[in-house]
C-alpha cells in the first residue's frame, strides 16, 4: 500500500488494492462510501493470500445462506469471467477469434441462459455493443486494440482515443440492475497501456475482487496484443458498499495488519 486515506487508496497489485477498499469501508459508521477510487499499480500481480481470503468471506457467506441460494455470492472465477473469459482467451488466436467464439455463444443465448447474465455481459458488451435500429452490434476488444496499435506507430501517438462503453442507454433502463460498471476508458502512455474503469455501484465482498481480477487479465490482453505493457488500473467506484457479515470481515482483516 502506497497511500490511503478515506477515499482513495494507492497499491501495489490488485489484492492490496481489494484489501485497502474493504479497510477503508470498514471504517465508515455505515459500511457504505460514495466515489471510492482504487489505483492499482500493477495489475499484473496478485497476493495469493489475499486473494484466498477473499475467496473465504464469498464460501462463508455463502454456507451461512445455504438454505437461500438466491443470496449466495459468486465465486471470484464466476465474476472475473463476465469482464473477460480467460480460459476462452486462452484456447483461441487472438481477439478476433475471440470474440467471434464468444459472440456465438452469446447469441445463442447459453452463455445468457444464466439467472445473473439474463441482461448481458459486461464482456458481451465489449465485443457486441448493441446500437439498435439494426445496426451491427460493435466489436469495442478489436477495434481498441487496433486503434493501439495504429498509433503505436505513430511517432507522435495519440495518448486518449480509446474509450469502451459498458452501459447503454436504449437497453439499461432497471436503476437497480446490470450494468454496474459503466464505461471503460483506455489511455497510451509512454508505451504502456493504462486503464480506467468507471463503476456505479460495487459490492466489496460479493463482486470487487473477481472485478478488479477481470478487469486486469482484460488490460494485460489488450496490452499484449496492441504490443505494449500493462501500466496502471483505476477504480472509480461511485457508491460501495461492505456487504456480507462483518465478522468474519474484521477477523480477515486483523490477519493482515501489519506485526511489530
Amino acid at each position: 500500500m502506497t497511500a490511503l486515506d478515506d477515499h482513495y487508496a494507492v497499491a501495489a497489485n490488485i489484492s492490496a488494492g481489494w484489501l485497502d477498499a474493504v479497510r477503508m469501508l470498514n471504517q465508515t459508521p455505515d459500511y457504505k462510501a460514495i466515489h471510492l477510487v482504487i489505483r492499482i499499480l500493477d495489475p499484473t500481480t496478485e497476493d495469493p493470500a489475499i486473494r484466498a481470503a477473499a475467496q473465504k468471506l464469498i464460501d462463508d457467506h455463502n454456507a451461512a445462506n445455504d438454505h437461500r441460494p438466491t443470496r449466495h455470492k459468486a465465486a471470484i472465477d464466476t465474476t472475473r469471467n463476465t469482464i473477460f473469459p480467460a480460459r476462452w482467451a486462452e484456447r483461441t488466436n487472438g481477439p478476433e477469434e475471440l470474440v467471434a467464439y464468444y459472440r456465438d455463444r452469446y447469441n445463442k443465448g447459453g452463455l445468457l441462459g444464466f439467472r445473473d447474465n439474463a441482461r448481458g455481459t459486461y464482456f458481451g458488451r465489449i465485443v457486441a455493443y448493441p446500437h439498435g435500429d439494426g445496426e451491427e452490434p460493435a466489436d469495442q476488444l478489436s477495434d481498441t486494440i487496433r486503434k493501439l496499435s495504429n498509433e503505436r506507430a505513430n511517432p507522435g501517438p495519440k495518448s486518449s482515443r480509446y474509450e469502451i462503453n459498458i452501459y447503454n442507454e436504449r437497453y439499461d433502463r432497471s436503476p437497480m440492475s446490470f450494468p454496474c460498471l459503466a464505461h471503460l476508458s483506455v489511455h497510451f502512455n509512454a508505451g504502456r497501456l493504462e486503464m480506467q474503469a468507471i463503476y456505479r455501484n460495487e459490492s466489496l465482498v460479493g463482486r470487487a475482487y473477481g472485478n478488479y481480477l477481470g478487469l486486469a487479465q482484460l488490460q494485460a490482453y489488450m496490452a499484449r496484443h496492441a504490443g505494449l505493457d500493462a501500466g496502471e488500473l483505476m477504480m472509480t467506484l461511485g457508491h460501495v458498499e461492505l456487504d456480507s457479515n462483518k465478522t468474519p470481515i474484521r477477523a480477515m482483516l486483523a490477519d493482515f495488519e501489519p506485526r511489530d
